[in-house]
Protein backbone atom coordinates (compact mmCIF):
# COMPACT_ATOMS: atom_id res chain seq x y z
CA UNK A 1 0.00 0.00 0.00
CA UNK A 2 1.26 3.58 -1.17
CA UNK A 3 0.47 6.31 1.63
CA UNK A 4 -0.27 9.41 0.21
CA UNK A 5 0.30 11.33 3.54
CA UNK A 6 -0.09 15.61 2.10
CA UNK A 7 -3.13 15.84 -0.09
CA UNK A 8 -2.53 19.13 -2.01
CA UNK A 9 -1.90 20.73 1.73
CA UNK A 10 -4.84 20.71 2.85
CA UNK A 11 -5.33 18.60 6.22
CA UNK A 12 -8.70 16.65 7.49
CA UNK A 13 -10.95 17.86 10.10
CA UNK A 14 -13.13 15.35 11.98
CA UNK A 15 -16.53 16.64 13.08
CA UNK A 16 -18.17 13.91 14.99
CA UNK A 17 -17.23 10.59 13.32
CA UNK A 18 -17.37 12.46 9.77
CA UNK A 19 -13.80 13.12 8.22
CA UNK A 20 -13.83 16.25 6.01
CA UNK A 21 -11.42 18.09 3.20
CA UNK A 22 -11.60 21.44 2.05
CA UNK A 23 -15.36 21.46 2.75
CA UNK A 24 -15.92 18.20 1.61
CA UNK A 25 -16.95 15.01 3.33
CA UNK A 26 -14.47 12.29 2.39
CA UNK A 27 -15.08 9.58 4.65
CA UNK A 28 -15.87 8.44 8.37
CA UNK A 29 -15.46 6.33 11.32
CA UNK A 30 -17.73 3.89 12.71
CA UNK A 31 -16.86 2.03 15.64
CA UNK A 32 -13.34 1.14 14.76
CA UNK A 33 -14.02 1.29 10.83
CA UNK A 34 -12.65 3.64 8.52
CA UNK A 35 -14.97 4.60 5.67
CA UNK A 36 -14.46 6.27 2.59
CA UNK A 37 -17.26 8.99 0.70
CA UNK A 38 -19.05 6.39 -0.57
CA UNK A 39 -19.12 4.25 2.33
CA UNK A 40 -16.74 1.24 1.41
CA UNK A 41 -14.76 -0.17 4.77
CA UNK A 42 -11.45 1.01 3.80
CA UNK A 43 -9.96 -1.24 6.74
CA UNK A 44 -10.11 -1.00 10.89
CA UNK A 45 -7.93 -0.40 14.09
CA UNK A 46 -7.82 -2.27 17.20
CA UNK A 47 -5.10 -2.34 19.68
CA UNK A 48 -1.91 -0.67 18.81
CA UNK A 49 -2.58 -1.79 15.26
CA UNK A 50 -4.44 -0.81 11.44
CA UNK A 51 -5.56 -3.87 9.17
CA UNK A 52 -7.33 -3.79 6.12
CA UNK A 53 -10.19 -5.57 5.08
CA UNK A 54 -8.80 -8.85 4.21
CA UNK A 55 -8.12 -8.94 8.35
CA UNK A 56 -3.75 -8.22 7.02
CA UNK A 57 -2.15 -6.09 9.14
CA UNK A 58 -0.86 -2.97 7.38
CA UNK A 59 0.66 -0.60 10.17
CA UNK A 60 1.27 -0.64 13.55
CA UNK A 61 2.09 2.19 16.39
CA UNK A 62 4.78 1.92 18.61
CA UNK A 63 6.47 4.48 21.08
CA UNK A 64 6.23 7.98 18.92
CA UNK A 65 5.77 6.81 15.61
CA UNK A 66 3.39 5.15 13.28
CA UNK A 67 5.27 2.15 11.42
CA UNK A 68 3.70 0.00 7.83
CA UNK A 69 4.22 -3.48 7.58
CA UNK A 70 5.10 -3.33 4.09
CA UNK A 71 8.87 -3.45 2.77
CA UNK A 72 8.94 0.13 2.28
CA UNK A 73 9.50 0.21 6.11
CA UNK A 74 8.09 4.08 6.49
CA UNK A 75 8.19 5.53 9.80
CA UNK A 76 5.95 8.47 10.49
CA UNK A 77 6.36 10.97 13.50
CA UNK A 78 2.66 10.64 15.43
CA UNK A 79 3.46 14.96 15.72
CA UNK A 80 2.90 14.54 11.91
CA UNK A 81 -0.18 12.72 11.94
CA UNK A 82 -2.14 15.17 14.53
CA UNK A 83 -0.52 17.88 12.56
CA UNK A 84 -2.59 17.01 9.52
CA UNK A 85 -6.20 16.42 11.64
CA UNK A 86 -7.92 18.68 13.00
CA UNK A 87 -10.55 18.14 15.35
CA UNK A 88 -10.71 14.37 15.97
CA UNK A 89 -11.51 12.89 19.28
CA UNK A 90 -10.19 9.71 18.19
CA UNK A 91 -7.46 7.58 20.49
CA UNK A 92 -4.23 7.97 18.40
CA UNK A 93 -4.47 4.48 16.91
CA UNK A 94 -7.73 5.97 15.27
CA UNK A 95 -6.20 8.88 14.09
CA UNK A 96 -3.25 7.23 12.65
CA UNK A 97 -5.73 4.66 10.58
CA UNK A 98 -7.74 8.05 9.15
CA UNK A 99 -4.18 8.96 8.66
CA UNK A 100 -3.20 6.06 6.20
CA UNK A 101 -6.54 5.44 4.52
CA UNK A 102 -7.63 8.94 3.68
CA UNK A 103 -4.49 10.37 3.54
CA UNK A 104 -4.05 14.24 4.74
Amino acid sequence: MVWEFWYNGNMLKMMGNDIWRSGQKVGWVEANYVRDHDGKKLGYFNGNFIFGMDGHKLAYVEGDYLYSESGSATKISLDKVNEGIEGSMLPEIGKCAVYMFIGV
